[in-house]
């Protein structure tokens, strides 16, 4: 059971990610129309396995319209998947700094937090998406995950079953 807390969690942030390329639609501004073919062909280099190009663009992107601060979310992402941990946790900072209510970028940051088995990180950021949305599964999915590694499995099949129950 605890196996398909990952799975839940990749799952979700997937949407995070397709939520993100729905954004990626190249605006009429042109201001910002470099910026957002530099963030489309970023989302060409991740659907192609190519996450440190999607990064690079992402970062250059990000110099063309700062106020896009999503864009720092998906960079974090796109960082994380080329392993480049300590930049992603940076990225992620910038989107929670912009964005401190929205429990994405915790769920973010935690997961990152796990791949540096920084556990007690790991389980305050996913603590604080629960603070924000305590009536959605994917923190607790998250705490779970937290939980697991730590060898906390009462803790982890607790937070599994009330994400579990969110979840229906």
């Amino acid at each position: 059971m605890l196996s398909s807390v990952s799975a839940r969690c990749r799952r979700s942030l997937g949407i995070v990610l397709a939520a993100g390329a729905i954004m990626w639609v190249p605006s009429l501004s042109s201001a910002q129309g470099k910026a957002d073919e530099l963030a489309a062909q970023a989302q060409t280099a991740m659907s192609k396995g190519n996450p440190a190009e999607a990064a690079k663009l992402l970062r250059r992107a990000l110099e063309q319209a700062p106020d896009r601060v999503e864009w720092n979310l998906l960079r974090s992402r796109a960082l994380d998947a080329s392993g480049k941990l300590e930049d992603a946790i940076e990225a992620a900072n910038k989107y929670i700094e912009a964005r401190p209510e929205d429990e994405v970028g915790y769920l973010n940051r935690s997961r990152i937090y796990s791949s540096q088995e920084k556990n007690a990180e790991a389980l305050n950021d996913a603590n604080k998406a629960i603070q924000l949305k305590p009536k959605e599964p994917d923190g607790y999915y998250r705490r779970a995950d937290v939980y697991n590694d730590m060898g906390k499995t009462a803790e982890a099949k607790a937070d599994e079953a009330m994400a579990d129950k969110l979840d229906k």
